[in-house]
Order: structure tokens, then sequence, then C-alpha cells
């Protein structure tokens, strides 16, 4: 328990310093609408417990529930994403979790224990890529469509042109691709429970 104030404040450090390209071993993700079978509290391992956007309050209490019966460890945490839709019946379960910290969006009027600069818009678009199936070690880690997209752009300024599919490879048509969001809330808790470790804090 006293370690947590030491904790708050390196991760606030270590979500500014750190890039996560992964997740890593011992460092499990749930949120209560995933299959039954699947929402259980590790025995071992620190564990992300996604409360975003819950549709199901009951379900996510109880998840809160479960992952509150397992005995605090000083080699576990809890890292909780939350936003400002986040019922504020789970906000005080988190409140009496021991070793848990919450992370969110910064925004007005709401608080966490480490705050991460993003738009509600970018949050809820990342979330919901999660929930539709987009791998989570996509959004959490820089990807290569920013990158395409940046060089199709250029090569139409480069060659003036005002719109309409760029010409590569031939006569095929390449058409800037949709970009994968980052989960600027969820790359924070990877950071957090990397840099921790590295630190030999959990």
């Amino acid at each position: 328990m006293k370690r947590i104030p030491l904790l708050l404040a390196l991760a606030g450090l270590l979500c500014v310093g750190l890039h996560a390209a992964d997740l890593v071993p011992g460092l499990s993700y749930l949120r209560p609408a995933l299959a039954p079978e699947v929402v259980k509290a590790p025995d071992t391992g620190s564990t992300v417990v996604d409360l975003r956007y819950v549709g199901d309050e009951a379900a996510a209490a109880t998840l809160l529930a479960t992952l509150k019966a397992v005995p605090p460890s000083e080699h576990r945490i809890i890292l909780a994403l939350v936003s400002p839709e986040t019922p504020a019946g789970l906000r005080a379960r988190l409140a009496s979790m021991p070793r848990c910290l919450t992370i969110g969006l910064t925004a007005a009027g709401f608080k966490t224990d480490i705050a991460v600069t993003t738009t509600p818009e970018a949050d809820h678009r990342a979330f919901d890529a999660l929930t539709a199936g987009t791998a989570a070690t996509k959004l959490i880690s820089e990807n290569t469509d920013k990158t395409r997209y940046d060089e199709v752009a250029l090569a139409k300024e480069h060659s003036g042109a005002q719109g309409g599919p760029v010409k590569t490879d031939g006569d095929k048509p390449v058409d800037p691709p949709s970009p994968v969001p980052v989960d600027a809330v969820l790359q924070c808790a990877v950071q957090i429970y990397q840099g921790l470790v590295a630190l030999k804090r959990i």
C-alpha cells in the first residue's frame, strides 16, 4: 500500500518517456464484454481492466469483485482504464481496490491517477476498433499505415495531382488506407507496466 504514491510518481514519468511496442508477458487484458471463460482474475501477473465504455455495469461490477478477491501482491498491479462515461459506481469500486491505478483521457471535471492527452473522439474510436476485433498490439504501437499514407500524400504533391488515387505499380490505383488508430490510454497502461517492471517496482 505504501508504495502506491511512488508508483503514481513513476507512472506519470513513464507515460511520457517510454514507447511500448507490444503487450508483454505478465500483463493481461480484461473487459466485461469478453466471453465468460476469458473474464477471470489471474492468479499471477498484472491486469489491465478496461472500463471506459461499459455496456453492462453489473458484469463490470462482477469482474471487479473477481479481481478484488485475488490477494494483493507487491508483484502485481491493476491498471484500470476509465473515461468520463465510466459509471460512478464502478469508479468508486476502483478507489477501494488495493494496488490499482486509474488511467484515462484528460477532460474537464474528470480525475484519474494518470491522465493521458487524447481526445474523447480518438479514445472512443480506438476502443471501438478494439472491440471490433483489431488486435491490441496494433492499437498500442506506431502503425505503418500512417507512414504509407504520408508517402502517398507526398507522391500526390510531387506529381501535382489534385485528387483521385495515385497510380503506382503499373495502372493499379492505390487509395490512401484508413490508418489504424493508436489507443493512447491502453498504450500508456502498457508503458507503465513495462517501466515498473524494468525498475523492479513490481
